[in-house]
């Protein structure tokens, strides 16, 4: 079920007025039983009665969902609840030395990471095998296996529940539902944020209240998400789909054009899907951590990842980059623990060549910052560069970071590359630069990057509470860029595919 569909906007109101209504256990078993509806609401565009498989996993999926109007993808969701939720309460029980608690953690380790690998990996696994020809001319045939929506974020939350609790961070759960809950709840079970489970819980024993201030604050976030989404990230979807496709035709200033706009796109798409998420929890008394904070006129690569997607970039910290050493070790390891950790959440986010060279070259911009920091030149420019010089590294900061919107958003290498030499004016296209067709989406981005400039540092509140005149003119300006420039037609938030 998509934010921006009238069917959510029906299914919210009937949510928050029962869930209102009821109270303790059967008010957290409706919510729980309103996110299985939501989450059950997404139908994999593949799956057709028309045109049902003969054979393979989709065989099965297909009759679920055909026969039995049952949503398949439901149950990986229920039967991941339950590993873990088992899983941690044995782990708590036993003692620290007990050889047993680390076999119940890999069990739910094997069981999220060998679930998400099954519908994410399969087929990048078996071109792999394919492509260095590991079996000789024998080659795997494409098994396209649908992947569920959500389960990137839904696996990584329940996964991190379980290591907290193996490490004595937080305890297991005892109840079912609770734990349950936290894993289905529906404003960020398919696109995050990833919410810790302390976060959650805390919330959900000691509810906050939901007063007329935090109304007006959680409806500001609401529409603000729309207007990033409908308005912006929609519209930039337009000319990001025909740089991509029409790539060859281009000149290196519309790929530039093409390249940045991805990179606002997927900012806009992302952050305005968060702010609904976090702006509906809120109504139901949840406060979830903001996920971005104005990453896209950051001063270097180090600072960008700190803005962007930020309950993902602590997540791989916490749970990857710590775990093997963090920067507390001799500059190889140090070296090796960035690459597996970019390594890692280039794969994450996609199996392809493409995802992983985009990993690649987050983890290379982060080493090569931390090294330049080190030196006498950086912390010179620092001290005494000024305006110049901050104004500067954001905008060089943006030029590295449009070779990695082009990786991530290219569907192959074969055609990432020439469109990475075209940033550099490496470009066979004959087409000559003062033709520049998407000038005005241009002017837009510098738009964009000018107002993110001033708001970062400003550091304006996004919710007016409090001044009514302000408040108002918000809303209304709002409005009328949704009504104005909103793109009708309802379209996926872009972090559903991940």
């Amino acid at each position: 079920m998509l934010f921006n569909s009238f069917e959510f906007l029906v299914f919210f109101f009937i949510t928050i007025i029962i869930g209102n209504v009821l109270q303790n256990r059967w008010q957290r078993l409706f919510f729980l039983l309103a996110s299985y509806y939501f989450y059950m609401a997404w139908q994999p565009s593949s799956i057709s009665c028309s045109e049902m498989a003969d054979s393979g996993f989709k065989f099965y999926t297909d009759r679920l969902y055909c026969d039995f109007k049952i949503n398949p993808y439901v149950l990986i969701l229920i039967f991941s609840t339950f590993i873990d939720y088992f899983a941690a309460r044995a782990i708590e029980r036993k003692a620290d030395g007990d050889s047993l608690r680390g076999w119940l953690l890999v069990l739910s380790l094997v069981v999220n990471i060998g679930t998400l690998g099954f519908f994410k990996y399969t087929d990048f696994l078996l071109g792999l095998i394919n492509d260095i020809h590991l079996f000789g001319s024998f080659q795997f045939a494409k098994q396209n296996i649908i992947l569920p929506v959500g389960i990137s974020f839904y696996t990584f939350q329940s996964m991190s529940y379980t290591i907290d609790v193996y490490n004595r961070k937080i305890e297991a759960r005892k109840s079912f539902l609770d734990f349950a809950l936290y894993v289905a709840f529906f404003p960020q079970l398919v696109a995050g944020p990833i919410v810790r489970a302390e976060t959650f819980f805390r919330d959900l024993d000691y509810r906050l209240s939901v007063h007329k201030e935090h109304i007006e604050a959680a409806f500001a976030l609401i529409l603000i998400g729309f207007t990033r989404k409908i308005v912006f990230a929609d519209n930039l979807g337009k000319v990001v789909d025909f740089t991509f496709a029409n790539y060859q035709n281009l000149n290196s200033i519309e790929i530039w054009t093409g390249a940045l706009a991805f990179g606002w796109q997927i900012y806009f798409d992302f952050a305005g899907y968060t702010d609904i998420a976090i702006g509906v929890a809120r109504l139901f008394g949840f406060q979830f951590n903001a996920n971005f904070n104005f990453p896209m006129s950051c001063k270097n690569i180090a600072d960008h990842w700190s803005r962007w997607h930020i309950s993902f970039s602590t997540w791989i910290r916490d749970y990857i980059y710590i775990p093997l050493g963090g920067s507390r070790v001799s500059v190889l390891l140090y070296i090796r623990n960035i690459m597996i950790t970019w390594l890692f959440a280039g794969l994450w986010h996609g199996a392809a060549y493409h995802y992983v060279g985009w990993g690649v070259w987050q983890g290379v911009m982060l080493l090569t910052h931390k090294f330049y920091g080190d030196t006498a030149v950086s912390k010179f420019l620092n001290s005494k560069g000024g305006k110049t010089y901050d104004i500067f590294s954001r905008i060089f900061t943006m030029f590295c970071l449009a070779f990695g919107f082009i990786m991530f958003r290219a569907e192959t290498m074969e055609k990432a590359i020439p469109m990475m030499k075209a940033l550099v004016f490496i470009n066979e296209a004959n087409v000559p630069l003062t033709q520049w067709s998407n000038y005005r989406y241009g002017i837009l981005l510098v738009i964009c990057f000018s107002a993110s400039y001033i708001f970062s540092k400003r550091q304006i509140p996004t919710l007016l509470t409090g001044n009514w005149l302000k408040y108002s003119i918000f809303v209304i300006v709002n409005i009328l860029l949704l009504l104005l420039f909103g793109v009708t037609e309802s379209q996926n938030f872009l972090y559903f595919q991940f």
